[in-house]
């Protein structure tokens, strides 16, 4: 008596579903993602400059200027501003290989922009460059 064996078929995986929900999670992901640049909340309206150099933003540690005078070490606020020598001593301390920059409006009195760097000198910091937006960048409202 002979009997008749079926040949079994090799188990296969369709991958093309796979495929499917591997994209649409890709989308969801890009989508749901957030694209900001670290900055507080501060806004500022910034000079522009032909002859301005970019900076790594993520190496210095930004004073801000804003046009109604005040004075933020990163995201801290700086109340009254005869305090940031005192501030940036500090934080030179804490951290002695920081780089330190400037950031001010354009409409920001000047007085306060000397002030700032009168502070910076007398905390120790011979270099304190400052931001500028290229002349041919757009800028957003």
């Amino acid at each position: 008596m002979k009997f008749y064996t079926k040949q079994r078929r090799t188990p296969t995986i369709n991958i093309v579903s796979l495929v499917d929900i591997l994209c649409i999670l890709l989308i969801f992901f890009v989508v749901t993602t957030v694209f900001k640049k670290e900055e507080p909340v501060i806004r500022l309206d910034l000079p522009k400059s032909s002859q301005g150099k970019l900076v790594d933003p993520n190496a210095p540690i930004v004073i801000f200027v804003t046009e109604e005078e005040k004075v933020f070490l990163g995201d801290n606020p700086i109340v009254p501003a005869s305090n940031l020598s005192e501030a940036l001593q500090k934080l030179r301390k804490e951290l002695p290989n920081s780089k330190f920059a400037l950031k001010s409006s354009k409409k920001a009195p000047f007085g306060i922009i000397v002030q700032v760097m009168d502070a910076a000198k007398e905390a120790g910091i011979d270099q304190l460059p400052a931001f500028t937006q290229e002349a041919n960048e757009v800028t957003s409202p």
